[in-house]
């Protein structure tokens, strides 16, 4: 019996690279990891419905510090802060999949409270006549921005 030795040359062979193998394992690793890590929120009328109302309280109420003494505020002050934070903990609860609402309460009750402080240091027009005013419209984007991220949410659940 005759055996046939056959010789193959390494420059022939098709052998991979070991970081391109490496490279696209990790690259797969991270698609999967990817896909199955991602929180899906859904629309939920009840925050809705809390962004839209303390919307209107709150700038209403920073747009008062403009012509009114700060003992006039200050129980409309601490129902509204109550409110925010009422609010923000309901949002919290709902845990990761909610973060960018709670995020974005955690810039609107900031801004909200960097008002108060400069009310209660300054007093109305102290700042110009017509700072507060201006210090509503841009608390009141910052709920813009909430609403139309709670708009944007999967609205799908099942």
């Amino acid at each position: 019996m005759q055996v046939q030795t056959t010789k193959v040359s390494l420059s022939k062979v098709n052998i991979l690279n070991p970081v391109s193998v490496l490279l696209s394992i990790v690259l797969l690793f991270l698609s999967l990891l990817g896909c199955a890590g991602i929180p899906i929120s859904y629309y939920d009328a009840t925050t809705y419905t809390h962004l839209t109302e303390l919307k209107v309280e709150t700038t209403f109420l920073v747009k008062s510090f403009d012509t009114k003494r700060v003992d006039e505020n200050e129980q409309k002050i601490e129902e509204v802060t109550i409110s925010l934070k009422k609010a923000y903990e309901y949002e919290n609860g709902k845990g990761k999949p909610n973060s960018d609402t709670i995020k974005q309460f955690n810039k609107i009750i900031e801004l909200f409270n960097d008002d108060i402080e400069k009310y209660r240091e300054n007093g109305p027009e102290s700042l110009g006549n017509k700072y507060f005013q201006e210090a509503a419209v841009v608390l009141g984007q910052a709920f813009d921005i909430a609403i139309a991220t709670e708009n944007e949410k999967n609205k799908d659940k099942r």
